[in-house]
């Protein structure tokens, strides 16, 4: 390596140099001793013997001063420029100027999330730390760890780690999203027993989601283990802590309510009348649509009266933004996705979504409604008529057309408003910006010429960097396409107008990058909008291109794992207008396709392994334009790129996001050549899809289209048709079968060396064999899975490998295996894996409920019910009831435990209480479950409050 390309080193775990292109060779151990030894130095100087004796230790054979001259020389020819390896006497150092070490930018992220947390913004805290630890691979300098030079920075890192995973815990917990603290908290505690801080954080989210006791218990475990190790009192922080909880003080339980509102990046402006009168509106009936031409301020003033209104609401305000689905596609996805629900057994994805409204109190914000009007009223009307305690606040460029709609047109800003606006987004771009007498007036006829609409004044504002207010209105009273837009209505042709103007004003390469963005449904990052807008051109320049159209607000830039670029959507439209003009719209869906199947298969790869959180927080944000990429791709016929993209999926689709992308597998299994290589997966994907929706017997005829034939090595750990026909097997009671399936290909798995396969099928192998009830025939399998899912550092795996050894040691070792199922939850929530987490909190609830405390289970097992009522999978749902009922009948709540082993039977499930009575009737199963969920809460509500069989 010769040139100045950028390096990156990584020492958050085993070794790694990666350039723009992948992992780079360093050598042997030797050479990447020496290099680990100028790493940990941070670019100052090492004394000649200290790498001598890190290389070779206290004894350097004859000749190691030559070897380090030519190891040293031989990394110069790997680092090159990047990374300027000197001579500075007495040694050697490396400069890093030039490149990045990840530990750097561990510790620059955990600096800028501790501020952000003493400034009052948890929020950006969670975000930098979520960035800072998904950096981390392994053990820092794992291989080197144990020596001398690396063995004091190693542990300085990982104390820093540490104190990353509890900062971590306190902004989840600031931002009222305790419960997902509370079991990584409980693995510091257990890993840390000595240290208060994350007993302390403990005791306050336990408290924050109702467990009062279990937060007073987690303060008289902390005495105990002080008292019993160090012979110390809990300072300070934890006794005040303890008496807060003591006497309810209500800071301690103040949170946010759920939902998903963004926070604003900028103040809100002007509007206080109309905000006034939506909100009146929105009490006054079920749904307010927000109308107007694109750039008129929709979306923020929706999101702004949302706001406001959240405390109404008992679960919350929820945004679903549609502007991404493709033309007059269906919407029930996307509003599953943006509620966090996913589709429940023998109902389709709308009927789940009412379904899940019904019984709740939340403010539903639909935006950007226009392009799929006749799909988002037809289910806003249902929500309207069946969900009475859900409101509906809609955006659109024209009304739905739904019974007790309330139109509201929004309007133009007011000059004053418009000016204030305008001088805010000119701050932004230009922090000197002066609105002097002859300004004023100038930007008075700005506002005018836009008519008043947000979009065109900030496009115009984004001008001040390099224009004066007079050059602007100037320009825009000259420009002659002002009042010959496409529009149907005056405002519209000024909105085009203004955008044209922007447009015109671009040089024109940056034109052609800003429509090659049009491509893009959901934003893009830097590699992506390279390699689909402009991939004939350098990244560099295209980040400089990028850069200045941000500068003018004809681009939105969002941070996040990595940084990511958008248009809004008024833009995009006129983007792909431009686009199809120049004649450019084809080989840009075709560049946006590609790379799309590219990105899918690398990111399937990535969330197997060691870093699958990293890929988890950053694929969820490409979504949009996966769905995008293979709605075009089936359009075009493009079977190959289809089948490799569905292929690539399902382990971020189905375990994190919900069950859309089965019906593409289902799509192309008619019209996919059978001979195709990935063939079996996406028949496995389809198969998956079946069994996930409770439709067995669809699901073991689709799996059969295989012929028996394996997927590839790789494939998602779902997406075998072998294994969801063992599924089957096995939740119909012919667990024999589903054994022998899992023991046979683990030993394929192991022949194969393919790791993650063998973690999945020993993992199986193990609950099979607890199924039978025979736990300790599976004790080997189990721990086997924990070792390999160890070894590949991956976090489901890890996960797996941990709920299958709590499995087979539940009765033997509970105390052993609420650890591991504790665990095991905490890692699968990590990375976003919502059914590992669900089965995981579920055995761990089971396990409470039979040797804990039996408030504390009741309370664990609500959760559990929540949990499979917002992933709706019916099948753990009714696993988790039978649980319920053994709980019921711990405590002694005979009436409860009755009602619902009724409810078991009608619904023609086994009940833990006895089979049923002779010739008893059996009902709808969904009427059956929806009934045995709310006995469920009753009972388990009496039992947290203590009032079980009172």
């Amino acid at each position: 390596m010769t040139g100045a390309t950028h390096l990156h080193f990584r020492v958050l775990g085993p070794l790694q140099v990666e350039d723009g292109s992948g992992p780079v060779a360093v050598g042997g151990h030797k050479p990447r001793t020496l290099l680990a030894a100028l790493l940990v130095a941070r670019g100052e100087v090492v004394p000649a013997d200290r790498l001598l004796a890190a290389v070779w230790g206290d004894a350097p054979p004859d000749g190691a001063v030559t070897a380090l001259r030519a190891y040293v020389s031989r990394l110069r020819g790997v680092l090159g420029d990047a990374a300027p390896l000197r001579h500075r006497p007495p040694g050697y150092c490396l400069e890093l100027d030039g490149a990045t070490l990840d530990a750097v930018e561990f510790e620059q992220r955990v600096r800028t999330a501790r501020a952000a947390a003493a400034a009052g913004d948890p929020a950006r805290a969670l975000a930098d730390l979520d960035t800072a630890l998904a950096l981390w691979r392994g053990d820092a300098l794992a291989e080197f760890a144990d020596d001398d030079f690396a063995g004091a920075e190693a542990a300085r890192l990982t104390e820093l780690r540490t104190g990353a995973a509890a900062d971590r815990a306190d902004a989840l917990v600031e931002l009222g999203r305790a419960a997902e603290a509370v079991p990584e908290l409980e693995a510091l505690v257990r890993r840390h027993p000595t240290w208060e801080r994350p007993a302390v954080a403990l005791m306050r989210a336990r408290y924050a989601t109702g467990h009062q006791a279990d937060a007073l218990a987690a303060f008289h475990e902390l005495r105990t283990r002080l008292d019993d190790e160090l012979g110390v009192e809990p300072a300070a922080p934890a006794r005040e802590l303890y008496r807060r909880i003591l006497v309810h003080d209500p800071a301690l339980a103040a949170r946010p309510p759920p939902g998903n509102l963004p926070r604003r990046a900028s103040g809100f402006v002007g509007r206080e009348s109309e905000v006034a009168r939506v909100l009146e509106a929105l009490r006054a009936g079920p749904l307010v649509t927000l109308t107007g031409v694109g750039g008129t301020g929709k979306s923020r003033l929706a999101v702004e009266v949302a706001a406001r209104d959240r405390a109404r609401f008992d679960d919350g305000v929820w945004l679903c933004e549609l502007a991404a689905l493709p033309d007059g596609s269906p919407v029930g996805d996307a509003v599953a996705a943006a509620l966090r629900i996913r589709q429940r057994s023998g109902l389709s994805v709308e009927e789940t979504v009412l379904d899940y409204l019904r019984g709740r109190s939340l403010l539903l914000v639909v935006d950007n409604c226009e392009h799929v009007l006749p799909h988002a009223a037809a289910l806003v009307a249902e929500v309207v008529q069946r969900c009475p305690r859900v409101v509906v606040l809609a955006t659109s460029r024209e009304p739905l057309g739904v019974d007790g709609e309330q139109v509201w047109p929004v309007p133009p800003l007011p000059l004053a408003d418009a000016t204030a606006l305008f001088v805010q987004r000119a701050r932004a771009a230009t922090p000197d910006f002066r609105l002097d007498p002859a300004a004023a007036d100038a930007v008075a006829a700005i506002c005018s010429r836009v008519d008043g609409l947000p979009l065109g004044i900030e496009l115009a504002a984004a001008r001040m960097r390099v224009m004066s207010p007079g050059e602007v209105a100037a320009r825009l009273e000259d420009a002659p396409l002002l009042g010959g837009g496409r529009g149907p209505v005056p405002r519209h042709q000024s909105l085009v107008a203004a955008i044209e103007w922007s447009y015109r004003l671009l040089p024109e390469d940056e034109q052609r990058l800003f429509r090659g963005m049009s491509a893009f449904a959901g934003g893009a990052d830097l590699r992506a909008v390279h390699a689909v807008a402009d991939p004939a051109a350098t990244e560099d320049d295209v980040l400089d291109r990028l850069t200045r159209l941000v500068d003018r607000s004809m681009v939105v830039a969002r941070s996040g794992v990595h940084s990511r670029y958008g248009l809004l959507e008024t833009l995009r439209a006129y983007g792909r207008a431009q686009a199809g003009a120049a004649g450019e719209s084809a080989e840009l869906a075709r560049r946006h396709v590609a790379h799309h199947v590219d990105y899918a298969e690398r990111a399937g790869a990535g969330l197997q392994g060691p870093d699958e959180r990293a890929w988890a927080e950053e694929a969820l944000g490409v979504y949009d334009d996966l769905r995008a990429a293979f709605t075009r791709a089936a359009a075009d016929r493009e079977w190959d790129l289809a089948v490799r993209l569905v292929s690539a999926v399902p382990e971020l689709v189905h375990l994190r996001v919900g069950y859309e992308a089965y019906a593409w597998a289902e799509q192309l299994l008619p019209v996919v050549d059978p001979g195709h290589p990935l063939y079996p997966a996406a028949v496995g994907a389809a198969a998956r899809g079946a069994w996930n929706r409770g439709d067995f017997a669809r699901a073991r005829a689709t799996a059969r289209l295989a012929g028996g034939r394996l997927p590839l090595p790789g494939t998602a750990r779902i997406a075998y048709p072998g294994d969801v026909l063992a599924d089957v097997a096995l939740y119909e009671g012919d667990v024999g079968t589903a054994l022998a399936h899992y023991a046979a290909e683990a030993e394929r798995a192991r022949a194969d060396g393919d790791r993650i396969r063998l973690v999945w099928t020993l993992y199986y192998v193990a609950v099979c064999q607890a199924v039978r009830r025979r736990p300790e025939e599976g004790l080997a399998a189990a721990r086997e899975s924990l070792d390999v899912a160890e070894a590949t550092a991956n976090p489901t795996a890890q996960s797996m490998g941990r709920y299958a050894l709590g499995l087979v040691l539940k009765k033997s070792d509970p105390d052993r295996a609420l650890a591991l199922f504790d665990e095991a939850g905490a890692l699968a929530a990590a990375v976003h894996n919502f059914w590992w987490h669900g089965i995981a909190l579920m055995e761990a609830a089971a396990t409470r409920a039979v040797h804990g405390d039996p408030a504390a289970a009741a309370r664990a097992l609500l959760a559990v019910i929540d949990h499979w009522d917002r992933v709706g999978d019916s099948t753990q749902q009714w696993l988790d009831l039978r649980y319920v009922a053994r709980l019921l009948q711990r405590v002694g709540a005979e009436a409860d435990a009755a009602a619902l082993h009724a409810c078991l039977v009608a619904a023609g499930k086994p009940s833990p209480l006895g089979p049923p009575a002779e010739g008893a009737p059996t009902g709808d199963p969904r009427a059956a479950e929806a009934a045995a969920v709310a006995q469920a809460r009753a009972a388990l509500g009496r039992v947290a409050a203590g009032q079980a069989g009172a």
